[in-house]
């Protein structure tokens, strides 16, 4: 028994040394550039374009698997602006054979150099991505897709480790001719370091789009030995256009499975308006004040999954404001949906358009004859809301308004805001709306009460005129039915009082003003 095991063992050992030389002289003796007409006939035969490849390429079998080729060029049809679609420098992949045996992955170099991407479509719509290798019979000749491997299935590699892995001065160029659009990125490089199952991934990744700084850094990972199950961490931070810089930081747990999401978004102060300068692109808002729109900053933290998320502990910065908010959606059929935002101070005015008088005349569209259209309230009925909003400081129309708290509900088709109060000019707002739409008509109520309100001083700021001089006091009870102007006039009623200091009352009965 011992004599056969030695004879055993010597054959297998006499086989692995011929294997092995094998491997190493192979190489030595096939001349892989006579078979490059070879490859490159196959190549164009498979996907029907133009392939072609440099004088320079090298093969190796061990100790490394090693592929270099040089000059890589695959054609566009006719009719297109480039002659190639792809083009290569140097592609080079070396790959320890050994390792291999026992199920493990150890890359020494993958390296793309100088990848160049022509993307194309033309007037009549034919893309250059399209109809490669006879898309159309591959479809007929499909076959069904496999299931989906068992939850919870390990890699098929034990290991893997990848020390270099490049992609250097890469260009894409997307030329679309049917709305005259064409994009370039250039000087793309993409580093990866470290890669492997068990430690996160180095990222560094920067290009210019259209001429413009785009950078990417920071850590991924690790994955794991079973890819899409567990928690992967990440770090990464981008800077965009020299102006835009965004940190996202966090973690994604079984992406496969039942995803979850855990992340922080931090984007540091920018210039809204530098960064439209920067993309060579006018400000598409002309505001009343031109020092507004210089200083935007946001931070919040988001969790959730593909039934819910939430945003919490967020903070905008708008030039000299600053929201507090946090905010949440789920069933997002309905949707069912959360806020609350606490607002510090705000002038509207600054914001707004110019003023109609310094504009021309705008043309008055005429009325539509056609039979309005019946308004659907369904997404009404489905939705739910819980909406919370306080304002220390507001000023519009030249008015201003202090301590502003107002409390949305919505279910069933009955939305309600109650609170919808108000300190101004010395007095109070203290108003409700309820509004139901479970009906074909809806039906709006409104309660409004102002006490102690200063009238003089508001008007002069609201209309810069003085028209009248006292304290208000009201109270008013609206009830409208209807959606459209003229159900609107038949049902509006309503009763209420204006109360001044001076004695003056006017009395106001809607139904019998229209």
């Amino acid at each position: 028994m011992k004599s056969i095991l030695k004879w055993l063992l010597i054959i297998g050992g006499v086989f692995f040394v011929l294997i092995v030389a094998a491997i190493i002289i192979v190489p030595q003796f096939i001349d892989v550039k006579k078979h490059k007409p070879v490859i490159e006939e196959k190549v164009t035969q498979a996907t029907g374009r133009s392939f072609s490849m440099g004088e320079d390429i090298d093969l190796s079998l061990f100790p490394w698997v090693g592929v270099k080729i040089t000059d890589v060029l695959f054609g566009n049809p006719e009719g297109f602006s480039n002659k190639q679609m792809i083009s290569v420098k140097k592609f080079e992949v070396r790959l320890k054979v050994m390792p291999l045996l026992s199920r493990k992955i150890e890359v020494n170099t993958f390296v793309l150099e100088e990848p160049v991407i022509h993307l194309e479509k033309l007037k009549n719509g034919t893309a250059n991505w399209t109809g490669i290798g006879g898309e159309d019979k591959a479809k007929k000749k499909a076959k069904p897709k496999a299931d989906p491997a068992p939850s919870g299935q390990g890699m098929p590699i034990s290991e893997l480790r990848v020390d270099n892995f490049a992609i250097t001065n890469g260009h894409l160029i997307y030329i679309d001719q049917t709305t005259g659009t064409k994009k370039q990125i250039t000087d793309l490089n993409l580093a990866l370091s470290d890669i492997s199952l068990d430690r996160p991934v180095n990222i560094r990744f920067d290009a210019n789009l259209d001429g413009k700084p785009v950078s990417v850094t920071g850590k991924a990972g690790p994955i794991g030995s079973t890819p899409g199950k567990g928690s992967m961490a990440f770090d990464m931070a981008a800077n965009l256009l020299d102006e835009l810089k965004i940190t996202v930081a966090g973690s994604v747990t079984d992406p496969a499975t039942a995803l979850a999401l855990d992340v922080l978004i931090d984007v540091a102060p920018f210039s809204p308006k530098k960064v439209m300068a920067a993309l060579d692109q006018p400000f598409p808002v002309k505001t009343r004040d031109p020092g507004v729109l210089e200083k935007v900053a946001v931070k919040t933290k988001v969790t959730g999954s593909p039934t819910n998320i939430v945003l919490s502990d967020g903070v905008l910065i708008l030039d000299d404001s600053t929201l507090k908010f946090s905010a949440g959606a789920k069933a997002f059929q309905k949707p069912d949906l959360a806020f609350d935002l606490q607002l510090d101070a705000i002038d509207l005015d600054r914001y707004l358009p110019e003023s109609e008088s310094k504009k021309g005349p705008e043309k008055k569209e005429k009325a539509s004859k056609s039979g309005e259209k019946k308004i659907d309230y369904g997404p009404l009925r489905r939705l739910v809301l819980d909406g919370k909003i306080k304002v220390g400081q507001l000023r519009a129309s030249g008015a201003t308004v202090q301590d502003i708290v107002v409390h949305i509900l919505a279910k069933n088709g009955i939305i309600t805001v109650d609170p919808m109060d108000a300190k101004l000019y010395q007095g109070s707002v203290d108003s409700t709306l309820l509004v139901n739409v479970q009906k074909s008509e809806p039906r709006t109520a409104v309660k409004l009460s102002a006490d102690s309100i200063q009238a003089g001083p508001m008007l002069v700021d609201v209309t810069k005129k003085e028209l009248i001089e006292g304290t208000l006091n009201s109270s008013l009870d609206i009830v409208v039915k209807g959606d459209t102007p003229d159900r609107i006039k038949q049902s509006l009623t309503g009763k209420g009082q204006l109360l001044f200091n001076d004695g003056a009352i006017i009395g106001i009965d809607l139904a019998n003003s229209v």
